[in-house]
């Protein structure tokens, strides 16, 4: 059985597009700083092991300070995004309540 496509595309509202604007935006952002901060310490490791060797408290080098800020920095880029979701599901509601597509 094939199912014909319909005539004509769904209606895009105000909403819908600042929706879309909004979320790619961050999601573009977000997925830029979290592969730079990312591939940072494994690049650092790599080609400039004097830096990742300096002892920044004790015996703590500054290689395992950088290692246990990646964690800390998915924690908070968690936040971040719980955050946001929050504008991304206001304005997902204004799309569906205006009668655009959601």
């Amino acid at each position: 059985m094939t199912v014909a496509p319909t005539s004509a595309p769904p209606v895009r509202n105000a909403a819908y597009r600042e929706l879309v604007r909004q979320r790619n935006g961050f999601t573009l952002i977000m997925t830029l700083t979290f592969l730079v901060l990312y591939f940072l310490l494994p690049l650092l490791a790599g080609y400039n092991k004097p830096l990742m060797a300096t002892k920044v408290l004790g015996n703590v080098t500054f290689g395992y300070v950088l290692a246990f800020l990646e964690f800390v920095m998915g924690w908070v880029m968690a936040a971040i995004y719980v955050r946001k979701a929050r504008t991304f599901d206001r304005l997902a509601l204004e799309a569906q309540v205006s009668g655009g597509a959601a």
